[in-house]
């Protein structure tokens, strides 16, 4: 055996002897406890009912019940019956009744015990919590004696032992039990779940109060249950120990309410037993009624008015403390708070990081209102954010903020309803987004600018093909016009021909313009202005545009335009970026050997309304390892190209709103196809 196994052997050992230490000491408390409590329950029997006024050792049983696990329940059981029969022996009551009246005692503290564990599982009874001390009422106090009752009565009427009624014993003896039960449970439970300990904490301040109180207790009861009977000041002197009673629910709780009942009951008992006090003069079983209902009229509201204050007094102690976590967690904070009052918009705190946000100290802010500070750019977000917050949790509102020196912060802000010492508040957490709008202006012009620089670059590669295109409207202007020069030196020209060579002459410089115009559009550098546009059209233009690189190339194009649906919005110089890119790429692809020279475009409206432009090549297509990073930056096939083109052509596809994808063909080549938002009640 290694030493784990023997240290964890010897753990076991130690736990199963603490174990049986406790129930040896239970039980002998029990014994012990249970043997007074029925001495005390003897001396307070009138004759000639054999039931107490306040019947102890079935209230002790119960609170030793509801002290310790269900499967320990048989010690105190166990304990109990040996120091039952001593007593009750010793009072020359009958072995069968003796044997009866155990049963029926230990019937009243099981059903009080299964009740209350039942009612609440896995729950320690609390006589600090409203709901608990309703449910030990109704189930300990109310029910259990009144079932264990008919047991208890009938044995002693079967046995022939009482000499009352029925009825008469019974009601005296539930009210016996109930008594003891409200009285003693109590009183025994709480103290025993650690309430002596506090003691040790109490300070000289409070144990000087509790012993004025209990010493004003026991002055007013002994000037109350001393009196002669028939006293004409007795009905008012019962409402004497009323303001002690009340000072001990209010400050001591559960604990001291019911140690101050113990004593008024003992003295009200004590009193009716020496025939003295408000509760003497009549017959014994009118006398022992009286003390019963006194007190239980007594014990019950002041048990229960002790467990609400004590609960509200733990209820104010956590939220307080609550609300101080929740102040250090909003100074703590790395984002600057401000809380609100929401009747009148009045400042009632801020953190540090707030502070340093906006300039002002906590002490110049507090007090004031945020339309005072002038905190809020625009009035108007002020309102609104104002009337989202009636509604609930209000997340990123977007607002400009202004600081002590009026510099402008763009923030957003995320709030929600709390409460401050009772106080509806919003609480306000800012988010300084400035310098992440900067970026993200500095990164959109960046975004601009690259564009423009592929667009530039992509005109300069098409710019041999350009200089056909523009060669072509040049030479046949120059040819008409030495046309004209010849027939003029001839002297021979006619009307009819000049009007035809001036005819050709301005067709062929519209040619001409139409091309320049066209490129100084794409290269002009300016703002995305969206408009409505036709995707045929667009296909047309950009068509114009590489007319000379296909011609070059010897590209034969085909195109099929649908006749409705191909209506989107959107930045006419961009699209037609994006369009004539994929062309020029289309272009190199079909330069590979075995290529088939034929590029197809078309315009077609999708089932869901958007506008589809085909771009299909009969190139070689596109290799398999770079389908998947084909629109990545610098992923290129080209030997001489940069990688770009096709990320900022999908870029701007999708700052439209729109897809750009791609596949292969199943014979040759690729296809690329442009989605772009459809306008509803597009053009024919």
């Amino acid at each position: 055996m290694n030493d784990n196994t023997k240290t964890a052997a010897a753990g076991i050992v130690a736990s199963h002897d603490g174990r049986a230490l406790h129930l040896i000491l239970t039980g002998s408390l029990v014994a012990v406890g249970y043997y007074v409590g029925a001495k005390v329950g003897f001396a307070l029997t009138f004759d000639p009912h054999p039931v107490s006024v306040l019947w102890p050792p079935n209230a002790l049983l119960l609170a030793a019940l509801l002290l310790i696990p269900v499967r320990s329940w048989w010690v105190p059981i166990l304990a109990a019956f040996p120091a039952h029969l001593l007593i009750e022996l010793q009072s020359g009551v009958p072995l069968a009744m003796v044997l009866g009246w155990f049963v029926s005692n230990c019937t009243e503290a099981l059903i009080g015990a299964a009740l209350l564990r039942h009612v609440l599982p896995g729950e320690r009874l609390q006589f600090d919590s409203f709901r608990h001390a309703c449910i030990f009422l109704l189930g300990a106090v109310l029910t259990a004696p009144l079932l264990s009752g008919f047991v208890d009565i009938g044995l002693v009427t079967a046995i022939g032992w009482g000499k009352a009624a029925f009825w008469d014993m019974f009601t005296l003896r539930f009210f016996s039990n109930a008594l003891a039960t409200l009285i003693i449970v109590p009183t025994v439970v709480s103290w025993a779940q650690g309430s002596w300990q506090s003691l040790r904490e109490v300070s000289v301040g409070r144990q000087i109060e509790v012993g004025a109180l209990f010493l004003g207790l026991l002055a007013t009861g002994m000037l109350i249950f001393k009196q002669a009977p028939g006293s004409p000041a007795m009905p008012a002197l019962l409402y004497a120990p009323l303001p002690f009673l009340l000072w001990a629910a209010v400050r001591l709780g559960p604990q001291g309410i019911s140690a101050a009942l113990v004593m008024v009951a003992s003295l009200a008992i004590w009193g009716a037993l020496h025939e003295l006090g408000p509760f003497t003069g009549g017959s014994p079983a009118q006398d022992t009624r009286a003390v019963q209902w006194f007190l239980i009229a007594v014990a019950v509201p002041l048990l229960l008015f002790a467990a609400v204050m004590t609960e509200r007094k733990k209820t104010r102690k956590a939220l307080q403390i609550s609300e101080e976590r929740s102040l250090k967690v909003v100074r703590s904070s790395p984002d600057p708070i401000m809380i609100v009052r929401k009747s009148d918009l009045t400042i009632m705190d801020v953190n540090e990081k707030w502070e340093a946000l906006f300039g002002y100290r906590r002490a110049e802010a507090v007090g004031r209102t945020t339309v005072e500070l002038g905190i809020y750019a625009n009035p108007e977000d002020r309102n609104t954010y104002f009337a989202l917050s009636e509604r609930g949790l209000v997340r990123d509102f977007a607002t400009d903020l202004r600081d002590r020196q009026g510099g402008i912060h763009h923030t957003v802000l995320v709030g929600d309803t709390i409460e401050v010492a009772g106080t509806e508040c919003l609480i306000k957490i800012i988010r300084d987004v400035t310098a992440q709008k900067l970026a993200e202006r500095e990164a959109l012009k960046q975004r601009v600018e690259l564009v423009h620089l592929s667009r530039v670059a992509m005109l300069g590669e098409l710019s041999g093909a350009l200089a056909h295109e523009l060669n072509q409207p040049l030479t046949a202007i120059l040819s008409n016009a030495q046309a004209a020069q010849r027939l003029l030196a001839r002297d021979r020209i006619e009307a009819q021909d000049l009007r035809e060579i001036l005819q050709d002459i301005v067709s062929e410089d519209k040619r001409a313009g139409e091309v320049i115009g066209r490129l100084r559009a794409l290269f002009k550098k300016g703002d995305t202005q969206f408009q409505v546009l036709n995707a045929n059209d667009l296909i047309r233009e950009v068509l114009t545009l590489a007319h000379g690189n296909l011609t070059t190339r010897n590209i034969h194009v085909i195109t099929a335009l649908s006749a409705q649906g191909v209506d989107t919005r959107g930045d006419r110089v961009q699209l037609q970026q994006v369009l004539l890119n994929l062309v020029a790429n289309a272009c190199e692809a079909m330069d590979a050997p075995g290529s088939t020279r034929l590029l197809t475009m078309k315009t077609a409206p999708s089932e869901n309304g958007q506008v589809q432009i085909f771009v299909i090549d009969g190139g070689a297509g596109i290799p398999a390892e770079l389908m998947e990073k084909l629109f990545d930056p610098f992923v290129t096939t080209k030997t001489q190209g940069l990688g770009l083109g096709l990320s900022i052509s999908r870029s701007i596809v999708t700052a439209h709103g729109g897809q750009l994808l791609v596949r292969n063909n199943p014979d040759r080549g690729a296809t690329f196809r442009l989605l772009l938002p459809g306008i509803a009640g597009a053009r024919t």
